[in-house]
């Protein structure tokens, strides 16, 4: 079948050749973070294509339970988020907005910018919310009879920040005219969060579960060793991997940490390596909805088959380059 380019403006292009990029070329976040979910999305392939019917409805009701999740998640990110805080952006660029999806047939170059300007307030809650959770969940394990609520603050912490993440989704599908509020767009907005390889959130998921865990066994073993002299012997045998982490960064700047030091570091570690992954994915997921709206917008444009023919193109010239 032979293929008319239609007459994409120079900004459409530009943004054929982005998403693109971002499919060739992905960045060092999302190469981590399919490296880490793809031995559970492998597995779950497995069990889908399995002949054997009980594995096949196990896995079934995990995706099940995954996809009820990730609606729940939707929803309540939608009772904190507000539609007018995207008309708002646009009634400051002189544009007045009744109807939220009309936004849609508004260049791309006027879309962009409203979406962006949401990145920067979202990247600091997260970080903030990473690095409160992070930090209580270390200190928790020092304090007597605080350690019943670190289950709590673990899930809290994961619940927060995807419900966080999912806001920021609401808040970028609303700026390029699909309402987060209107139930049809639910599965946009559902496959706007995954990564286009479909193991990101795995490997979101897996990399959160491993911090929280090593912040907390970091704060179970200060509590554990209070009052032990810290010798090299037992760093190596007994101590989480945060606080040889910790001890050999000290070490290569000459730096000698006593337990008091190395009590206060720990949870401030455990803030900033939380804080660090709310926001690293934050940043990925900002890229990947932006991605899938402007290509959804471009195939309503100039029809699905077109505009998948032009990224094919420009991906072929990326490799080819």
């Amino acid at each position: 079948m032979t293929h008319v380019a239609p007459v994409f403006t120079d900004y459409e292009q530009k943004v054929i050749r982005e998403i693109a990029i971002h499919r060739v070329q992905p960045n060092a976040i999302q190469r981590l973070l399919e490296t880490v979910g793809k031995p559970f999305s492998k597995l779950l392939t497995a069990g889908r294509d399995s002949n054997n019917r009980a594995v096949r409805g196990v896995t079934d009701r995990i995706h099940g339970w995954v996809e009820e999740g990730l609606i729940k998640t939707f929803k309540a990110a939608n009772r904190i988020s507000n539609p007018r805080e995207v008309t708002k952006r646009y009634a400051a660029k002189g544009m007045h907005v009744d109807d939220v999806e009309s936004l849609r047939y508004l260049p791309l170059s006027i879309l962009d910018p409203v979406a962006d300007s949401f990145k920067f307030g979202s990247s600091l809650l997260l970080g903030f919310e990473g690095a409160l959770l992070g930090g209580a969940t270390t200190m928790a394990e020092g304090i007597p009879g605080a350690q019943l609520v670190i289950p709590t603050l673990i899930l809290t912490d994961i619940t927060a920040s995807l419900t966080l993440l999912s806001r920021h989704t609401c808040r970028i599908a609303t700026a390029y005219g699909y309402s987060s509020r209107n139930i049809d767009n639910i599965p946009h907005l559902i496959a706007a969060m995954a990564p286009q390889t479909g193991t990101g959130d795995e490997g979101y998921l897996t990399l959160k579960t491993a911090v929280v865990t090593s912040i907390s066994e970091s704060g179970r073993f200060l509590a554990r060793t209070g009052g032990v002299v810290f010798d090299r012997h037992l760093l190596e045998a007994e101590a989480p991997q945060m606080i040889r982490l910790i001890t050999y960064a000290a070490d290569r700047l000459g730096v000698v940490i006593t337990e008091k030091e190395l009590g206060i570091l720990v949870p401030i570690a455990g803030a900033v390596l939380n804080s660090s992954l709310n926001m690293a994915f934050q940043q990925l997921g900002h890229q990947t909805a932006k991605d899938y709206f402007r290509r959804l917008i471009l195939e309503d444009r100039y029809g699905e088959e077109i505009v998948s023919y032009a990224i094919s193109q420009e991906i072929a010239s990326l490799k080819r380059n």
